[in-house]
């Protein structure tokens, strides 16, 4: 009998460590650290666990990277199994041992809002702010991805270290992390579930619009380098429709229309 009950709490505690929540906050630890020890202090401002306002609602954003190089805003996944997904879909494939399959927001598309709150905090051009994934445990990719998206922290150090044009003054990155340090809501228990209630309410608007949609939605295509939003162009010598991005000619992504 004691055998069982030991066996059923080490099970428990086991389940209560593994929820997405703690697992999620486990990689963002572990990337806050590797990140840090990992660039030269000298070049580069960590913020990690970052709560901002945005209209009526909050954002909350794993780790905002500053250096003179730009800005690096990254979303931290700590999943196993195989992923699938590319840029302009709505939302990613998990797949798990014994083939359960869970669905997920294209994080590409979840951090271009993050992208976004660092802009509108800043004021710098969105182009000099880049949106990074990065998975952390077993995920393995199962279709091509987009050179945002790194596996592991080597990948994201190469992606991180690739940029090396110097965009911002060392006065430039100070006053970036005060900017944000200066707006970031105190991350404690009420911030994080008033956060929480926010996310709620934003996907029951979701849900509700949906169900009154006369006809089936169609998902907004997302530009392959930048992720901005798409419009239908046509090709002013061959007549041909194309998609193009709608912050051309800053970005000059294009897209095949399906």
């Amino acid at each position: 009998m004691l055998r069982y009950l030991l066996r059923s709490t080490i099970r428990a505690i086991e389940a209560s460590n593994n929820t997405p929540e703690r697992k999620g906050a486990r990689g963002e630890r572990w990337v806050h650290n590797a990140v840090l020890s990992g660039l030269n202090e000298d070049e580069y401002r960590v913020l990690s666990d970052v709560i901002l306002p945005l209209g009526d609602s909050t954002t909350q954003i794993d780790h905002v990277v500053l250096s003179h190089f730009g800005i690096f805003v990254i979303e931290t996944k700590n999943m196993s199994g195989w992923i699938f997904g590319s840029p302009d879909q709505s939302s990613w494939t998990q797949v798990l041992r014994g083939g359960k399959k869970r669905r997920f927001q294209n994080p590409l598309h979840q951090n271009y809002a993050h992208v976004k709150a660092i802009q509108q905090t800043l004021g710098v051009d969105e182009a000099m702010i880049h949106n990074l994934i990065v998975f952390v445990g077993e995920a393995e990719p199962k279709t091509p991805m987009p050179d945002r998206v790194a596996w592991g922290m080597q990948e994201l150090g190469k992606l991180i270290g690739r940029r090396r044009q110097r965009l911002f003054s060392t006065e430039q990155v100070n006053s970036f992390a005060s900017a944000i340090q200066t707006q970031a809501l105190e991350n404690n228990r009420d911030v994080k579930r008033e956060h929480l209630r926010n996310l709620e309410r934003l996907a029951e608007r979701r849900g509700a619009s949906r169900s009154h949609a006369s006809e089936p939605s169609q998902e907004v295509a997302r530009c392959p380098r930048c992720e901005a939003p798409m419009a239908r162009r046509t090709n002013r010598k061959s007549g041909a429709s194309f998609l193009g991005c709608t912050r051309f000619p800053k970005c000059r992504g294009t897209r095949e229309v399906s």
